[in-house]
């Protein structure tokens, strides 16, 4: 059949990545098993199943049973819990998984939430990434969750229909199963959503009377329907983020005027909802009717999306849900358009970008077809790395690098040379190129919040910064692929030198460390020519590491770890560091980049890297004070006083913007002339005062 050729070429392909991206590890087969965990989490993110999952191994006793899990994940709302366990063999036969061992692993996911309830965890070694994730898991249950869902991750066959719901004390639990079949109908080349099957009957509802506009030239057809308010909660309840692929995928919560007005018309004036609320753009793959006495009724949907109106419909199942209002009166205008496979992802994000006029989508939210990934993606094919005899591999949306493989490689011998040509190791995705370059402009606290979230937050800034049309070009893509080798190189390092927590955060906080430590002035074109880091700079990040580390956890003053290292102040703590550095300095260090805005290219010297390490531990009112005190004086020149206020600015906005090497060199006699002069403006009396004094 078709499907099993299809499912032994898609094991043979997923046991591939899960090599790749255990290349190099030194964890064995364990990371093996969470290098599989890794790849479907992200794709299930990607779809909406999971918000920001974290892969992290346990295994070990409660009771008389075992606990395993794999990972966890935790919506913005942390109103429910979804824990990861992964069954990985890595084979690439078509191996049928028994159903006894498919409820075994997941019963064991579930009896961490025993194990959590009970603080067994404070047994296990505190200084550890499984540590944490229990502990985290404890303080969730301690907060109030009542719901968790244990995925179950197998790369076999499972002939599992489903595992029967659990409740752990308070907790209700039910499981999902994605085993090779289900992956791989999930996992297709350009797939990013889970087809849904609504079928209205076998929910208990009502088919829904509608208006169809005939197919154009069958290009689309058009439905208008008005979906009743209990329609769209079950909806939701049944299958949540995933009917949202093309909407933002975590309710904001009803802290927006927007989301406050729908809660309020929700709770006081359900009567008015439909008159007050502009509705909902939804599109399908196929769509079921009936003709009724009445008129034509909708009776079922396939691949069904809500690309315009999730807040709306997240308002309706919260409201319903968890503030238990009557909804029987509420109902939604809908505009529901059928689309050719080939047309999706051309009209979906246009469908939903004109319709929007309630809470504004991101553009981020339809960026993999955005002008800046699409030339990002051409200047992959373009650039050849120095030497000329490899290429790095831009994935712009899942599964083109397999599919670039299978175009090219058609024998043996031509499949080793698109390898060698383009090695998997040189392979990044949009959340690759996100979190790298992220922690290059100084926003681990961003990157740790996840590769989703860090993703939209890097889309957000750069159309800011850049504008919507704004494509970069060959200066960009080397720079930005300098930073990916970075990030890299930082990753080993922390791998190799065996922190039993908290890596990925050390390493987005150590690449963020460099950058803010060089003022972002490190010599990207030299990474680039070597394809590597010097010895000197692994060196450097070696020692820099342990340092990092500590920081992270000390500065969490007895927090979750994990959740610490996402908020600013993480970050503000540890650039205060005064790390040492090695003399001579590496040979990337001082040159500006494309991306980091420098301009002052050629080499850094130990003293100058020293001046503006001194000058960017100061805050801005020091700065400021300094500016005002030495214009009201006459003690500093003009020009020293309009580098003490730039200086005031830098700091303001946190040093995103470094100082270069004239104005540091400047900043540092500045603060020689105040000290020789008595003045301390650290005070903020003094400030106060000065502002005073300057009217």
């Amino acid at each position: 059949m078709a499907e099993e050729r299809d499912l032994a070429a898609f094991a043979a392909a997923l046991a591939e990545d899960v090599r790749d991206r255990a290349l190099g590890d030194s964890a064995g087969a364990e990371f093996t098993e969470n290098a599989f965990a890794e790849i479907i989490s992200e794709h299930l993110a990607e779809i909406g199943m999971l918000d920001n999952p974290i892969v992290c191994f346990h295994q070990g006793r409660f009771g008389a049973g075992g606990v395993r899990l794999n990972g966890y994940a935790v919506p913005d709302d942390g109103e429910r819990l979804d824990l990861i366990v992964a069954l990985f063999e890595g084979g690439t036969d078509q191996r049928t998984v028994p159903t006894a061992d498919i409820v075994r692993i997941g019963g064991q996911a579930a009896r961490a939430l025993q194990a959590a309830l009970r603080g067994d965890h404070e047994q296990m070694e505190r200084a550890s990434d499984a540590y944490a994730m229990m502990h985290r898991i404890s303080e969730l249950l301690e907060g109030g969750v009542r719901e968790a869902r244990v995925f179950v991750l197998t790369d076999g066959l499972s002939a599992a229909r489903g595992i029967e719901p659990q409740a752990v004390g308070n907790v209700s639990v039910t499981f999902e199963i994605y085993d090779l079949r289900r992956l791989m109908r999930t996992m297709a080349t350009g797939q990013t959503r889970e087809i849904i099957e609504i079928d209205l009957g076998l929910m208990g509802l009502q088919p829904i009377p509608c208006v169809a506009m005939p197919a154009s030239d069958g290009e689309y057809e058009s439905y208008l329907a008005i979906f009743p308010g209990e329609a769209l909660y079950r909806m939701y309840e049944e299958f949540g983020p995933r009917i949202l692929e093309y909407n933002v995928r975590a309710f904001l919560q009803a802290t927006g005027k927007v989301n406050r007005g729908i809660r309020d018309t929700l709770r006081d004036e359900p009567h008015h909802f439909m008159a007050y609320n502009n509705g909902i753009s939804v599109t399908v793959d196929e769509i079921s009717t009936e003709a009724a006495a009445d008129g034509l009724k909708i009776t079922g949907f396939r691949g069904l999306q809500i690309v315009n109106g999730g807040q709306t419909t997240a308002s309706i199942h919260r409201a319903r849900k968890r503030e238990r209002l009557d909804i029987s009166r509420i109902h939604v205008a809908a505009k529901i358009t059928r689309l050719p496979p080939d047309s999706v992802e051309v009209m979906v994000p246009k469908i939903s970008r004109f319709a929007n006029t309630q809470n504004v989508i991101q553009e981020a939210d339809f960026s993999a077809n955005e002008p800046y990934h699409i030339a990002v993606e051409r200047l992959s094919k373009t650039i050849w790395a120095p030497g000329e005899r490899s290429r790095w591999f831009y994935e712009r949306s899942r599964g083109q690098y397999r599919t670039a493989m299978n175009i090219e490689g058609t024998t043996p011998a031509r499949m080793r040379a698109f390898r060698d040509r383009t090695p998997p190791s040189r392979r990044f995705s949009k959340t690759d190129l996100a979190r790298a370059l992220n922690s290059w402009s100084r926003l681990p606290h961003i990157v740790s919040g996840g590769a989703q979230k860090n993703f939209i937050a890097f889309m957000r800034s750069l159309r800011e910064q850049r504008g919507a049309s704004w494509e970069p070009d060959d200066a960009y893509f080397r720079d930005a692929v300098a930073q990916i080798i970075l990030y890299a190189a930082a990753q080993r390092i922390v791998r190799q030198e065996g922190f039993p927590a908290y890596r990925a955060n050390i390493t987005c906080y150590l690449v963020a460390y460099l950058s803010h430590r060089t003022g972002g002035r490190l010599r990207l074109d030299e990474i680039w020519r070597s394809q590597g880091i010097s010895t000197g700079l692994e060196a450097l990040l070696r020692g820099w590491s342990r340092n990092v580390d500590r920081q992270i956890q000390e500065s969490s003053a007895g927090r979750n770890v994990t959740e610490w290292c996402k908020k600013e102040g993480c970050w503000m703590g540890l650039r205060n560091l005064d790390l040492p550095v090695s003399d001579p300095l590496p040979p990337e260090w001082g040159s500006a980049s494309a991306i980091s805005g420098g301009t002052e290219p050629g080499p850094v010297s130990a003293d100058t890297h020293a001046a503006a390490a001194t000058c960017m531990r100061l805050p801005a009112e020091t700065w400021f004070a300094l500016h005002l005190w030495g214009r009201r004086t006459g003690t500093l020149a003009e020009w020293q006083a309009g580098i003490a206020h730039t200086l005031s600015s830098y700091a303001s906005g946190g040093w995103t913007k470094s100082p270069t090497q004239k104005q540091a060199t400047h900043g540092v006699r500045i603060l020689e002339i105040a000290r020789e002069k008595g003045f301390d403006p650290i005070s903020p009396t003094d400030v106060a005062r000065m502002q005073t004094d300057d009217g």
